[in-house]
């Protein structure tokens, strides 16, 4: 069986990681998310397409993990992005729009000396989802913004 790869589900969902954090908007429901380091290195190589397989090794290597413990922390993960319609499977060779091969894990700009495991957690705020939903940029005709009288 081919193992799936995936991509973020976009448009309406956005994301950046900075300083091995990823931060994940999206932007129908309003609600944000937030991914320790650990689930940061699984995001930003699933987003690029890398394979389950690949993101494994990739969090093992980055961990110094037993492969089987890191199997099952992608694999857990990954329901829960999908679950949350985060992520969604890649068809053909369309993916996330880039046909770059994956960037190792170290390269998310956190320094190696600071790579200390700790589970992939995903957190979920809902906070600021008024204020997300009432961006005015939803309201544009083709006039643009703002419409000047």
């Amino acid at each position: 069986m081919a193992e799936n790869r995936y991509r973020i589900n976009g448009p309406h969902v956005v994301a950046e990681t900075l300083d091995g954090a990823a931060t994940i908007v999206d932007l129908e429901s309003g609600t944000y998310y937030a991914l320790n380091e650990s689930g940061s290195v699984i995001w930003d190589e699933l987003t690029r397409g890398a394979e389950p397989g690949a993101v494994t090794k990739a969090l093992a290597s980055t961990y110094d993990l037993d492969e089987g413990e890191a199997s099952r922390t992608v694999e857990e993960l990954t329901a829960k992005l999908a679950g949350h319609n985060l992520i969604v499977p890649a068809t053909g060779d369309s993916g996330n729009g880039s046909s770059a091969a994956p960037v190792p894990a170290a390269g998310n700009g956190v320094p190696e000396t600071a790579r200390q495991y700790a589970p992939p957690e995903l957190s979920t705020y809902t906070d600021m989802q008024e204020l997300l939903l009432l961006d005015p940029i939803h309201e544009v005709d083709e006039s643009g913004w703002p419409s000047q009288a």
